[in-house]
């Protein structure tokens, strides 16, 4: 049985492809429009691009998006597609994309009752003139992009209209092929951005800087290192994970987003757990790394839901608090479902003992045990312990209250840690007894929820 969430998206394809004719009516339609604008400089404009978005497509953005989550209907999701068809007009230099945009004004000069630009040749052809232009990408770069909708039989298609030069035309090419389809494992993502920065701020020598970046990246990816140590354990075992997950995700799904971050952690998990305090440690991690081979030929279904049964709980607050939200979203989000399938599937216990274990980790990364039990220690041991259950309750809820799964992800986890130990301790400085305590934990619950949750929720720029 699939999780329910497969089945949504199979409903949102089969309903796609009933509306793929009129979709392919609609880009024939715009493209045919936007290549006879009048008033564009003479010979700024190379050509005019569309594609209707394919089902591999749908169903990736379906995915990495979570509209399942967000959609009520099958219908919903289709219609809240703003890139369902993709019109690029291209054109010869950088100049030349502010020039067609601002042209685009005599065209679409009339605006509607959402003080969207309807098309005077083509009234049927609306576009959102009103965003601000050009936009900024999530790699940093800046383009001309602008959401539209066509009117066809008293329904609205979505379209997004993209202008973009030669050279912005290539490397957002290049970015594609080379660096969002390579999702083997890359240990210095940072060096590789500032790489690609400096190539697309230099077209005149992209072709050798280019190769020179693609090559590295293979290399890393699939470098093997002799000599077992704690770092080179744990670089191959987060490596190896990487390519298992992309493999099983293809397999069962039909495409592969990149696990790097989660695969790091689970890499951390796996030392701590089976390595940090047992004996003959290299020799266990090498025969690990062979079982983990072995698991590339395992039949894993990223589909099937992991089944959680037994009754197994912690007396932990923060575990109980974090163990209790992951059960609650493994069959559910698909980006939590594939990680604790991964992590299963490495244990040999049961799925809620594996979650359970995992949460404790977490805990000890952000908690450690020796540091903590000083904390409030000139209190009463019952009301010293009464605060620190406190503060292990207000972490865990706070990033339950995120419900992003950065929260388990290595730079975020670092975060965490310096915040709640530096705001323990301040209140360890502060307070004097549990009565004191009692009136101000109201406004530290609410401030510790809302810093941890907004730490969590912010996308990392570097």
């Amino acid at each position: 049985m699939e999780l329910e969430l497969f089945q949504f998206i199979d409903e949102v394809i089969r309903i796609y492809d009933l509306r793929r004719a009129s979709f392919e009516y609609a880009e024939g339609l715009l493209k045919e429009h936007f290549s006879s604008l009048q008033g564009i400089p003479s010979g700024s404009v190379v050509g005019v691009f569309s594609r209707v978005k394919s089902r591999d497509s749908l169903r990736e953005k379906l995915l990495r998006n979570k509209l399942y989550l967000t959609s009520k209907t099958p219908e919903d999701a289709i219609d809240s597609l703003s890139d369902l068809i993709g019109i690029t007009i291209e054109c010869r230099f950088i100049r030349n994309e502010a020039e067609i945009y601002h042209n685009l004004f005599q065209d679409f000069s009339e605006l509607n009752e959402d003080g969207k630009a309807i098309s005077l040749t083509n009234p049927d052809i609306i576009l959102n003139l009103g965003m601000a232009q050009p936009q900024l990408q999530r790699n940093g770069f800046a383009i001309y992009r602008l959401d539209g909708e066509y009117r066809f039989n008293d329904r609205y298609i979505r379209f997004e209209l993209q202008i973009k030069s030669l050279v912005h035309r290539f490397w957002s090419e290049i970015e594609h092929e080379v660096v969002y389809k390579n999702q083997e494992m890359v240990r210095n993502a940072r060096f590789m951005r500032k790489m690609l920065g400096s190539i697309r701020d230099s077209l005149d020598v992209v072709d050798h800087q280019l190769e020179t970046v693609y090559t590295e990246m293979l290399m890393e990816s699939r470098e093997a290192e002799i000599g077992i140590d704690e770092r080179t354990f744990k670089t191959m075992l987060s490596s190896s994970l990487n390519e298992l997950f992309i493999s099983k995700m293809k397999e069962t799904v039909g495409f592969s987003t990149t696990f790097k971050n989660d695969s790091a952690i689970l890499a951390q998990y796996i030392y701590i757990d089976d390595f940090l305090m047992k004996e003959r440690s290299e020799t266990r991690m090498i025969e690990f790394l062979e079982t983990l081979n072995t698991l590339q030929n395992r039949d894993i279904n990223l589909k099937d839901p992991l089944v959680i049964s037994g009754e197994e709980e912690s007396n932990d607050p923060f575990v109980k608090t974090l163990s209790d939200y992951f059960m609650s979203v493994v069959n559910v989000d698909f980006e939590w479902h594939a990680f604790f399938v991964i992590l299963c599937e490495l244990q040999s216990g049961n799925a809620r003992s594996d979650i359970l274990r995992f949460a404790e980790v977490i805990g000890s990364l952000l908690i450690q045990p020796k540091w903590y039990s000083e904390r409030f220690a000139a209190l009463p041991g019952e009301d010293a312990e009464t605060i620190r259950a406190f503060f292990k309750t207000t972490l865990a809820e706070g990033m339950v209250r995120s419900d992003s799964i950065h929260m388990i992800h290595e730079e975020y986890l670092l975060d965490l840690m310096n915040y709640f130990w530096g705001f323990v301790e301040n209140i360890d400085s502060q307070i004097e007894s549990l009565e004191e305590f009692e009136e101000i934990k109201p406004a530290i619950y609410e401030k510790m929820t809302h810093d941890i949750s907004g730490m969590l929720k912010r996308e990392r720029i570097s």
